[in-house]
């Protein structure tokens, strides 16, 4: 243990005398480390903004979708196809035992528009009135829809949306354009999530709802984009499953739907994203074997400089384990010190995202592990042939050819 010890002092107090080329030595690494720990950070906080978006919609909740999602494969038959889910499949839902509520959504598409203001990234929804009792909002204005007003053309607009149309103004009683018709705006829903989040902008506080009842009167039979089912409190929604693909199956193809938990659709998005994260990760690590090369280099280049060093080093008593620790501590060290700059740096980036965008990176203890452990493993894997030929050196010819 002593000797380890003094092996890596020898080392330390080499790299300081040679500080300038150590640090050039430990750049690769840095960057390479800053790419890939914001890169998995930045996925990270993604998932956490997604998984708070979906949590917020209640944990009782089955989606129905209009194509088919089969469990472990990306191919999705019918995902960009025509919705084959219409109004009575709805009233054949809310008949099945444990279910609450059943809520039609239609994406209505176009945008949203109070005079020359105009929001293209609003999200249109039709939805059935009972959407906002299986998703309860706070208002800050106004009303919801009532069985008064759900075969009206009446609106109830986001908090994202407000803003981005009326401002501070009040928006309650004013009128509104979707789709070329006026709807009344009655009511303005109270944003839950922080309007600085990543998917502010595609969040329920950026939507105008407008009643399902009027879309119906004005478009005749619609079809329908989701099918909202809340479950009894009592009740699993995984165990409701089979119950209400059954109930659709008996007019539907299999290929024509599908009954997705909240924890299904999680765990797709999820997998699509990790695919794309370790993709990039794959390809940005290609940078880190530009910098553990160059770790190498200038090491192999060391050993021929210094081998007056490594000669009278032998020749006093040093042992060939003893070189060899020596210099493979060296090449470690120096791609540790460029793990470690790269973290800073990375620390710094993702705080200054938090504060100047809307990305919220997430670095947790894993990330920090994981760059540690990398980093070591680079040093230690292209220190290995610089560290067998310092300690392969003959000490009569090491010093011979000083």
């Amino acid at each position: 243990m002593g000797s380890i010890r003094s092996n890596v002092g020898a080392a330390l107090s080499s790299l300081s005398e040679q500080r300038s080329r150590a640090l050039l030595s430990a750049l690769g690494v840095t960057v390479a480390s800053i790419a890939i720990i914001l890169l998995i950070s930045i996925a990270k906080g993604v998932q956490k903004d997604l998984t708070s978006q979906v949590n917020d919609l209640g944990v009782n909740i089955l989606v129905v979708l209009p194509f088919r999602v089969e469990e472990g494969s990306m191919f999705m038959p019918n995902a960009a196809g025509l919705s084959y889910l219409r109004e009575s499949d709805v009233e054949r839902l809310r008949a099945v035992p444990g279910v609450r509520r059943v809520a039609p959504l239609v994406f209505a598409g176009g945008g949203i528009r109070n005079g020359e203001r105009e929001n293209s990234s609003t999200l249109i929804l039709a939805a059935g009135g009972d959407w906002f009792r299986i998703r309860p909002v706070k208002l800050r204005e106004g009303d919801l829809f009532t069985p008064e007003t759900e075969n009206r053309p009446v609106c109830v607009i986001g908090s994202v949306a407000k803003e981005n149309l009326f401002g501070a103004d009040p928006a309650v009683g004013k009128s509104v354009t979707i789709n070329g018709a006026d709807y009344e705006i009655i009511g303005v829903t109270e944003e839950r999530q922080d309007k600085d989040s990543m998917f502010s902008m595609m969040s329920f506080e950026n939507v105008a709802y407008i009643p399902f009842g009027w879309l119906k009167q004005v478009s005749g039979d619609p079809q329908l984009h989701r099918i909202m089912v809340q479950v009894e409190p009592d009740r699993e929604p995984e165990a409701l499953k089979a119950a209400v693909e059954s109930t659709l199956g008996s007019r539907l193809d299999r290929a024509q739907y599908s009954v997705q938990t909240l924890g299904d659709l999680l765990k797709l998005v999820f997998k699509l994203m990790g695919i794309l994260t370790w993709l990039l990760t794959g390809l940005t690590s290609i940078a880190l074997f530009v910098g553990g090369v160059g770790i190498m280099t200038v090491m192999l280049m060391s050993v021929n400089e210094r081998a007056k060093e490594i000669g009278i080093r032998k020749t006093v008593g040093a042992r060939w384990r003893d070189v060899f620790t020596q210099f493979l501590a060296e090449a470690m060290v120096l791609s540790l010190l460029g793990g470690l700059a790269g973290l800073a740096v990375s620390w710094v980036a993702c705080r200054a995202m938090e504060v100047y965008t809307p990305i919220k990176p997430l670095i947790e203890w894993d990330t920090i592990a994981l760059c540690f452990s990398v980093s070591l493993g680079i040093g230690g894997f292209f220190g290995l042939l610089p560290a067998l030929n310092a300690a392969r050196q003959d000490p009569v010819v090491a010093l011979r050819r000083e």
